[in-house]
């Protein structure tokens, strides 16, 4: 079984093509990704409608370079047919997206229909403009070559990286249920995994999430875009540097007994902070605030998700999304996980970013289980406020 998987909920484009054999064992074999980071980083944070085109102009180039890495990409021995009416009704499902039907319609005449068995696409949450583009690729080719289509949950897909490496269903009893920490860009949650497919929300951001904060704090001490990296980067390197510094900061509802989050104070609480100091001592301090900013987070992060799996009895704590690739936090959260005697899981660092691979590795693990959705690509819509409960 092979499947291409489409994912643009946010500033990243990707395609992916994963092909499942007999073992049921994964293998991802193309994973690609073109980012914008350049693009937005004068910005200061992601324009939906500048992510738009981007994915527009790099959805198709990904496809033909993902199909040829997987030996999928086969010359047509006749040309399309001019009465057919396929290109028309490409047209129409492309309407809103001009430049990507530009790029797509030679492809589709050039190229036969791949050995594909389903497409997967990430149809929530996110930016909606940026959605729409992928969605409607999704349906482009999926009427086109008649291939079913399975709408995925992006978060849904952040918490399937984590299987990545192997069966899931070999392991479902030393697993589940599990507690997955969710942080990613604009996602800090708790959700209980019963088993994959089963998920309830136990807890999440009341305002700010992590990865809003660390981008928020990094523009407040002029690091640039996005803030995360250049924080971690900063924190590590002060403290190697073994240097002690008075700066303190609070750990927002570490103690609020619900397992809820909060981190518009703790931004707050940084910029009442520098408000106190000199150009001169905010610059010369910066080290010593990425760490202390860092190091609150993660101090709440772990917390919470200790304490979560101790009240649901959960056998394993799994952590995911964006900010998952910060190396502190992968190794406090293991450390933490360790004194309470609870396995612990993350994927490799370029799975917890967005990806298209880990959309592939959600379609496949609800098809194996029999709950995935499969959607007609006239009814496929964008739902930027997808909840995984």
């Amino acid at each position: 079984m092979k499947i291409l998987a489409i994912e643009t909920s946010c500033d990243d484009t990707g395609i992916a093509i994963l092909e499942y054999g007999k073992t049921g064992q994964p293998k991802i074999s193309a994973d690609l990704i073109s980012s914008q980071t350049k693009i937005h980083a004068p910005w200061g944070g992601v324009v939906p409608m500048l992510a738009k085109r981007e994915h527009q102009r790099n959805l198709v180039p990904l496809l033909i370079k993902a199909l040829k890495k997987s030996a999928l990409l086969k010359t047509k021995s006749l040309k399309l047919k001019t009465k057919n009416q396929k290109p028309k009704t490409l047209g129409s499902i492309l309407e809103r997206e001009p430049e990507l039907l530009k790029k797509l319609l030679p492809l589709l005449k050039k190229y036969q229909k791949p050995d594909i068995n389903y497409i997967a696409v990430t149809v929530g949450p996110g930016l909606e403009p940026a959605l729409w583009v992928g969605i409607n690729f999704a349906r482009a080719l999926s009427y086109f070559w008649e291939i079913p289509i399975i709408p995925i949950n992006h978060i849904e897909g952040h918490l399937c990286a984590n299987f990545a490496d192997g069966e899931v269903s070999a392991y479902y009893k030393l697993l589940f249920p599990a507690i997955s920490l969710v942080v990613s860009g604009g996602h800090t949650q708790l959700i209980l995994i019963k088993s994959v497919g089963r998920y309830k929300i136990i807890g999440e951001t009341r305002d700010d999430a992590a990865g809003e904060a660390f981008d928020k704090v990094a523009k407040m001490l002029n690091l640039g875009y996005p803030g995360g990296p250049i924080i971690s980067e900063l924190a590590i390197s002060y403290k190697l540097k073994a240097i002690s510094s008075k700066f303190s900061l609070p750990r927002p509802m570490i103690n609020s007994g619900d397992f809820d989050f909060s981190f518009s104070g703790l931004k707050t609480a940084v910029l009442y902070a520098l408000q106190k100091m000199t150009p001169a001592q905010i610059k010369k301090q910066t080290p010593a605030i990425a760490a202390e900013f860092q190091q609150a987070v993660i101090d709440v992060l772990t917390a919470k998700a200790i304490s979560t799996a101790k009240k649901y009895k959960a056998k394993t704590i799994m952590l995911a999304g964006g900010v998952a690739s910060n190396q502190s936090l992968r190794q406090a959260l293991a450390e933490k996980a360790k004194e309470s005697d609870i396995a612990f899981s993350v994927p490799d660092a370029h799975l917890c970013t967005d990806n298209a691979a880990m959309i592939g590795l959600a379609a496949f693990y609800n098809l194996k289980i029999s709950r995935a959705k499969k959607a007609d690509w006239r009814a496929l819509k964008a739902q930027a406020n997808l909840r995984v409960s």
